[in-house]
Parts: structure tokens; C-alpha cells; sequence
């Protein structure tokens, strides 16, 4: 076999995937089990070219993240109920108080809400996170350009208390990419929960990505949204860029390689672990 016959092969497994999906969105239904299929397929290819996960994009969606800041100031006074403790509610509250303690700032809900407020005002003032916003401010930018515009409120907010460098600002920030905001907003929710929170009206319809009004209490938020096109292009985008590539570097991953009968000099080592040594327990 060659490389070539390999990579066709293996790919061939997903033209059954690609056109129940464009049967679904021709007929414009079944809305989550075409998220389910589209993500989980992407997240195939991802696993299959990358041996430790997926590789994340550099730019952030400011208004989603500008949202988690929000909901974090809406619970303080709960959360924060005696100085110096603070109540956790779910896992990914975790991160949250980890930037908290690595701020410096004193753990009351003053102090809290003071640092939190001065995020906001900062992400409202640069980058358009409402809907009443003008359309001409940007909505996304860089992780390095957003973890600076942080890392000075917090320098700002604690004073003394701060060490100025706050690790945990570059792993929150990347929490809002728009590849992690589609792993865990679809893949995820279709995986782990009920499903994913569709633009019923424009799922079918839309053509690109764009960021709807969701009410939140008496605010309007914008929340990203993926349409049905976008998913389905990018997933025939992303099989195809990684053939090209396959074929051009004659090196296969393993989950490819592994099937073809091809020497070991057309195995990409990229595609699997390092070697570890194995630790043993003698009982």
C-alpha cells in the first residue's frame, strides 16, 4: 500500500459522516445530533494529529470572557460570605480562586468585587462585550494583549499584596479561544449534558460565525455561536488541509500508519507518546 492509498483510505471512513450532515442541513434538521457528529468527527481528526490534544488558537472571544468575569462579580457576596474563605460552588470555580489567590488581593468581597470591576471596565472600554456596544469596536484579540490588560488591573487593584506576574491570567484567558469555546460550549455539552444551547432560528441559516443577545437577569450578554455551514466547513477544511499535509510530508500518525503495512521510516513519532519509563509497585 502506499501513502497515498493510506491516506484515502483512512479519510474514506468519514464521507458517510459528511453527507448525513449535509442531508441534515439541506432538510434543516436534527440540529443536535449534526453538532454531535460534526464536533465529535473534528475532534477525531484533532486526537489523530496530535498525540497531547489539540492545538488551541491564540485569539480570544472577548465578550464570552467578559461574561465569566461578570458572573464572578454577580455571586461575590455568596461566594465570598466571611474574609479570607471562599465558597466554591462548582469544578470550574477552581480556576477562578486560583487567579484570586495568585492576584494577591485580599480575599473579601470588597476587594474582589473591586478588582473584578476594574477587569470589566477595562474589557468594556477596548473591546465590545455588549449589545449595545458600537460594531465597530473589535471582539476578539490576542491572549498575550488581553492577560497585559488584566495583569494591570490586577497590578492596579492589590497594591503591595501583588507580585505583578499572576500565572493563572495566561490559562484562564485561554479557556476562551474559539476552539475551546466550541469544545466545551458543543462538544462537551452534547457529550455531558442535555445538549448544546442552539440559535434555533439561525442555526440552518447563518453563514458564519456571530455572537447573539442572550439575556442574563436584567443584562444583555453576546455568546458566541457556531451555524451548521461553519461546522460543517470547517470539518471538510480541516480533512482536507491535513491530507494535503499527510501527503506532501509522507509521514503518517500512527492511527493511520498503524493499518497501512508502510515501514516504520512513513510513521510520524510526533503522533505518539514519549517514551516513559513504567513504575512499578512491588506489593
Amino acid at each position: 500500500m502506499q501513502v497515498r492509498e493510506a491516506i484515502d483510505t483512512f479519510f474514506g471512513r468519514y464521507r458517510n459522516t459528511i453527507e448525513l450532515l449535509e442531508e441534515f442541513l439541506s432538510s434543516k434538521n436534527n440540529r443536535q445530533e449534526f453538532v454531535l457528529l460534526s464536533c465529535a468527527r473534528l475532534d477525531s481528526i484533532a486526537n489523530l494529529a496530535f498525540a497531547e490534544g489539540p492545538q488551541r488558537s491564540r485569539f480570544s472571544r472577548v465578550p464570552d470572557l467578559y461574561y465569566y468575569f461578570q458572573h464572578y462579580f454577580w455571586i461575590a457576596t455568596a461566594s465570598i460570605a466571611n474574609p479570607g474563605r471562599m465558597m466554591l460552588f462548582r469544578e470550574r470555580d477552581k480556576e477562578f480562586a486560583q487567579f484570586i489567590y495568585d492576584s494577591g488581593v485580599p480575599i473579601t468581597e470588597l476587594h474582589v468585587r473591586h478588582l473584578l470591576a476594574s477587569i470589566l471596565n477595562s474589557l468594556k472600554r477596548r473591546y465590545r462585550v455588549s449589545p449595545h456596544q458600537s460594531t465597530r469596536k473589535k471582539m476578539c484579540a490576542s491572549n498575550s494583549e488581553i492577560v497585559e490588560l488584566i495583569r494591570g488591573s490586577v497590578s492596579r487593584n492589590a497594591g503591595g499584596h501583588s507580585q505583578f506576574d499572576v500565572n493563572s491570567i495566561g490559562s484562564l484567558v485561554s479557556g476562551y479561544t474559539i476552539g475551546t469555546l466550541l469544545y466545551r460550549l458543543y462538544r462537551s455539552a452534547e457529550i455531558h449534558e442535555w445538549g448544546a444551547e442552539l440559535d434555533e432560528g439561525e442555526f440552518f441559516t447563518a453563514t458564519n460565525v456571530y455572537w447573539k443577545k442572550a439575556p442574563v437577569h436584567s443584562h444583555r450578554f453576546l455568546k458566541i455561536q457556531f451555524p451548521a455551514i461553519v461546522l460543517l466547513s470547517l470539518l471538510k477544511r480541516s480533512i482536507e488541509a491535513y491530507k494535503r499535509e499527510l501527503q506532501e510530508t509522507h509521514k503518517l500518525p500512527f492511527g493511520i500508519w498503524t493499518g497501512s503495512r508502510l515501514g516504520e521510516n512513513f510513521l510520524d513519532r510526533r503522533s505518539i507518546f514519549p517514551r516513559t519509563p513504567a513504575r512499578l509497585a512491588i506489593r
